[in-house]
């Protein structure tokens, strides 16, 4: 079973690359938790908090 990024939540402009995975640029704490929080559920998968306070939200593969 593998794992992979699903979505990237950051407050840095410039930590926003294009492609896979999906990033998204909130610069408002509040915001970005709620964000983490629908996407994990809507998506079924786990999320990990980076030092840096940015979010990824992990998927399994079968």
């Amino acid at each position: 079973m593998g794992k992979s990024i699903l979505v990237y939540i950051t407050s840095d402009k410039e930590r926003v690359v294009s492609g896979d995975p999906l990033t998204l640029l909130s610069v408002d704490d509040s915001e970005r938790r709620d964000l983490t929080l629908e996407f994990s559920r809507a998506l079924h998968a786990d999320v990990v908090q980076l030092k840096n306070g940015d979010y990824l939200i992990i998927g399994h593969s079968n």
